[in-house]
């Protein structure tokens, strides 16, 4: 599916086939549903959430009505206490959100990840590295309060704070033109990285 955000990369397609996703999936920071039709085709029932209604309800436009009835979307800020109980979701989502906090709040959206996660379920999580975003005179564009890490510190960062995973991890490079002005940028590109794993341990 075409995004404002860009295009689905292979490297996170694969990665969800791969770890082979069913049951109850929360997709976290979902937005207008990059990747969640694909979710939708594995799981049981896909929980979609994220701060922003519009996006949301582009996401559901964009879902063919084959899969609707195993679709729940819900408002949700992902840096406050998930709206769900301990060990309620088979599989977590996560992709192209991530990088944009600081660490004090990116270990508060994984603790929350893992605090719903059943023993055993299944993540995939995408995280961009080294962004450089330019508007359409060339001018660099920094988002406020966003992290900026290089590859080597995130991979370094996230698995120690995902240490109760077996890790598989796929790094990649990124270049697009986004579409639409509400990203806030015309180019981007940049490096990221690609987790997958079991949650084997509390």
């Amino acid at each position: 599916m075409k995004s404002k955000w860009g295009e689905e990369e292979n490297e996170t397609i694969d990665s969800i086939k791969n770890i082979n996703y069913n049951g109850r999936i929360l997709n976290v920071a979902a937005g207008d549903g990059r990747f969640n039709n694909l979710l939708l085709e594995k799981a049981s029932e896909v929980v979609a959430i994220d701060l922003d209604e519009k996006d949301l309800d582009i996401l559901v436009n964009n879902t063919p009505m084959g899969l609707r009835d195993k679709l729940k979307i819900e408002i949700v800020d992902i840096t406050k206490k998930f709206p769900y109980t301990d060990d309620s979701f088979d599989g977590v989502f996560c992709t192209g959100s991530l990088h944009l906090f600081e660490k004090k709040e990116i270990i508060k959206i994984l603790n929350e990840i893992k605090r719903v996660l059943k023993p055993k379920g299944k993540i995939v999580i995408d995280f961009a590295t080294d962004i450089k975003r330019y508007d359409r005179n060339g001018n660099e564009v920094v988002f406020s309060g966003e992290g900026l890490y290089s590859m080597d510190e995130a991979i370094n960062f996230l698995k120690e704070k995902l240490k109760c995973f077996s890790l598989d991890i796929v790094k990649s490079t990124f270049e697009e033109e986004c579409s639409e002005d509400s990203t806030g940028y015309k180019f981007i590109k940049g490096n990221f990285i690609v987790l997958s794993g079991i949650k084997y341990r509390v």
